[in-house]
């Protein structure tokens, strides 16, 4: 039987969103607007002392939340296999994601060693500066692969090949940032069954992607699949892939993610990619990603975090933006592509607020520079959409009036 609290976490968290979403005509992501009513309430309750957990988050929502943000990134990677066209797995496309995380890390690294902002940030004591910087660095060095998915799902058809790109780049960054994080854990903690430790599950976890990657061709040459199987087929390949993920450390969404990329083009085109990800969307995923927002601790959120977090939003934009332009993932870019793509990536979204969450757990940072990471992963997501318009409507504005002036004389 459905509760009350479950009908106040779908009314706040799922209805109010949606609804949100439709007044601001999408002016901001779907995929934020959770997350920011999420935070709303965290602060609120403290400003004003009353119990958060009121509002949430319900156990059915939150299942219904985690449900629905697997199955969008599951979507996501569906839609890699029934693009026409998209960049290959080659050494510039790789060597691109890789600069677009490395650079962020050793600016956001050094700055945090430095020691200038100390104050604010509030490192532990306990911790060595070494790792403490590189748990700060990692954070804003990172794309959000769950929200960029929301991010690149309301983008009009034409800007979808871009979008699509940014995903495949965030998936490695992703990957990349979690073995970094499990590295750091390691360092910090000196565990022996940690990082290094392999077992068979370890092993079991490898052979599922290796399975799943030569089952890809002989299930292709058959011919279209029943959309039952199809369906059976692809909830294989979603568990499979979150399990793996998960026996070897990585984050689920990121298994999810993978296992969608990893199906049989034909199975991928019958279980409709774009369908599943607008219900998922717009109809489970707020739940999970509000609930990230609500379990932000509203003390920490003052206006020293939000200087600080202004501070690194422009060095993250920054270094993410020169990323792209000195290793782009494709020859022959525009400058107007690569500038939109670097705004893409430096959405931080949800995938630092769960870093932040894990490394603030571990003791690897301060309640205070977890404040500060939070605000700067709220903010560039939200700045996200608004800036990838502006840029193609500031180029286009360009553009025509090189275009005219020739024409004037």
């Amino acid at each position: 039987m459905v509760g009350l609290d479950f009908l106040v976490d779908v009314t706040c968290f799922l209805a109010l969103p949606v609804l949100g979403w439709r007044f601001l005509r999408g002016a901001v992501p779907m995929a934020v607007l959770p997350i920011l009513a999420g935070l709303v309430v965290a602060v609120a309750a403290y400003r004003f002392g009353f119990d958060k957990q009121i509002f949430g988050p319900s156990k059915l929502g939150e299942t219904i939340g985690w449900v629905g943000v697997l199955v969008l990134a599951y979507s996501a990677g569906l839609e890699t296999r029934t693009m026409a066209d998209g960049p290959r797995l080659g050494s510039q496309f790789v060597g691109s994601a890789i600069a677009a995380l490395t650079l962020p890390f050793v600016i956001g690294f050094g700055l945090a060693l430095s020691g200038v902002a100390d104050p604010i940030f509030a490192r532990p004591s306990d911790v060595n500066p070494w790792l403490s910087s590189a748990a700060i660095g990692l954070c804003i060095a990172v794309s959000a692969l769950p929200v960029l998915v929301g991010v690149v799902r309301e983008l009009p058809m034409s800007d979808r090949p871009l979008g699509n790109l940014s995903l495949r780049i965030a998936a490695i960054d992703d990957a990349i940032l979690w073995i970094g994080l499990a590295v750091l854990l390691f360092l910090n903690v000196g565990a022996t069954d940690g990082v290094m430790s392999f077992d068979w599950r370890d092993g079991a976890a490898i052979g599922l992607f290796v399975v799943m990657a030569l089952a890809r061709k002989p299930l292709d040459k058959l011919a279209a699949p029943h959309p039952v199987l199809a369906i059976v087929v692809g909830a294989g390949y979603l568990a499979a892939g979150a399990w793996a993920t998960t026996v070897l450390g990585l984050h689920e969404l990121l298994g999810a993610y993978f296992a969608g990329a990893l199906v049989p083009a034909g199975f991928a085109a019958r279980m409709r990619p774009e369908f599943i990800g607008k219900v998922s969307l717009f109809g489970l995923s707020p739940l999970f990603f509000a609930h990230r927002g609500l379990s932000i601790d509203g003390s920490v959120v003052t206006p020293a975090a939000l200087g600080l977090a202004a501070v690194l939003l422009v060095v993250a934009m920054a270094t993410k933006l020169a990323a792209v332009h000195l290793t782009p993932p494709m020859s022959g870019m525009s400058f107007t592509e690569k500038t939109r793509l670097g705004l893409l990536l430096q959405c931080k979204g949800l995938m630092e607020i769960v870093a932040a969450s894990i490394l603030l757990q571990n003791g690897l940072i301060s309640t205070n520079s977890f404040a500060i990471l939070v605000t700067l992963a709220i903010v560039s997501t939200t700045l996200t959409i608004p800036l990838f318009n502006l840029v193609a409507k500031l180029f286009a504005a360009r553009e025509a009036g090189a275009v005219s002036t020739p024409n004037s004389r």
